[in-house]
């Protein structure tokens, strides 16, 4: 792969009433799987223009060599994964690719940062591998650029209307959800997330435990606990030291317990820190409330 990035400029228009963002810069960083897509036939500047129109055919976006906007942001795009697998006696082979689109303010404010991924099946013929990481790469891209698009559109949403998105068909609509509410403090969303928990999609169930830990309200002490049963010790930890985290008295019985009675010393330890930590931040509120 030849040094430096490859660059394009990319304008992209918000939906209606929604502000504009103009991309000035989008580069291909260097990585083993851009590599691989460049030894398969697929150098980096065709990767921009896979996002070129990936973003021209996303409902809000519009691609441009340049317009006004309000922000201006820059691109990134890394490819995380580029791999061929054969397949076994009878079966074809598959092609995969992950990509990480970053989008961050011309100033060096963080932006926002969304993955996608795909796997496409190995044809016949000498282009085969060349076809089907390309489509693999397209439809990865496309993914992360669908994620941003949500991203952009859930923080134009009310809390109200994001509480609602956590029962929407769609996943990646339920996932960004969660991630505005748990960055808006938004308590009064603690029971919908609960609901989450149980998500048929692991990845927004795992969301949700976070977004809980995040929100520091008792009420989810219960249901995180619950999770703990019949799961092995490392998960058990990590869950302790979330449901320090949410606090409350069925925390601390909880912890207690766990702290003294459990046969993993991890997780003994685990119990025991978040239980410390608690104790902590219980005295500075005290102490601020005086």
């Amino acid at each position: 792969m030849r040094a430096g990035a490859v660059a394009v400029v990319v304008v992209v228009a918000a939906c209606r009433g929604a502000p504009r963002y103009a991309v000035e810069r989008v580069s291909v960083s260097e990585s083993l799987g851009a590599r691989r897509l460049e030894a398969a036939g697929l150098p980096p500047d065709r990767l921009v223009e896979v996002t070129r129109r990936e973003l021209a055919s996303a409902r809000g976006f519009a691609v441009a060599p340049g317009a006004k906007a309000d922000h201006r942001l820059l691109g990134q795009l890394t490819v995380d994964r580029a791999e061929a697998f054969s397949g076994g006696p009878g079966s074809g082979g598959v092609a995969q690719v992950s990509v990480t689109l970053e989008l961050t303010s011309a100033d060096g404010t963080p932006g926002r940062r969304e993955t996608g991924a795909a796997a496409e099946p190995l044809g016949e013929g000498p282009a085969a591998l060349r076809v089907a990481l390309e489509r693999a790469a397209s439809a990865a891209i496309g993914k992360a650029v669908h994620g941003v698009v949500l991203e952009m559109t859930a923080e134009r949403k009310g809390t109200a209307e994001l509480i609602r998105d956590l029962t929407a068909p769609e996943a990646q609509v339920r996932d960004h959800a969660v991630r505005m509410l748990a960055d808006r403090g938004a308590r009064e969303a603690v029971p919908a997330l609960i609901e989450r928990l149980h998500d048929e999609d692991p990845a927004v169930a795992e969301r949700a435990i976070g977004a809980l830990a995040q929100l520091h309200d008792p009420r989810a002490a219960g249901p995180l606990i619950a999770l703990a049963h019949h799961r092995d010790g490392p998960y058990v930890a990590q869950l302790a030291r979330l449901v320090g985290d949410v606090g409350g008295p069925d925390a601390r019985a909880w912890l207690l317990t766990m702290s003294s009675g459990h046969p993993d010393e991890v997780v003994r330890g685990a119990a025991r820190e978040a239980l410390s930590e608690m104790g902590a931040r219980e005295r500075q509120a005290r102490s601020d409330q005086r």
